[in-house]
């Protein structure tokens, strides 16, 4: 998404609280451009982390390695 479009940070929050509705407040809270996975544990956080890219992929919403 290119970031140089007006509302375009208000557009990806609104667009990502729709995709990850069933998780926000659970382990998930999106905050501007940042989505943040929050877990007790590891194992549990690799799970999270799962359920989140998955989502994302059933959307065709892909994030950047080198940015995680």
């Amino acid at each position: 998404m290119p970031f140089s479009v007006t509302n375009s940070t208000t557009t990806f929050y609104n667009l990502i609280n729709d995709v990850l509705y069933e998780f926000l407040d659970e382990f998930v809270v999106v905050y501007l451009d940042n989505i943040v996975i929050f877990s007790r544990n590891m194992d549990g956080h690799v799970v999270h982390l799962d359920k989140v890219l998955r989502k994302l992929r059933e959307h065709e919403l892909f994030v950047k390695k080198g940015k995680c």
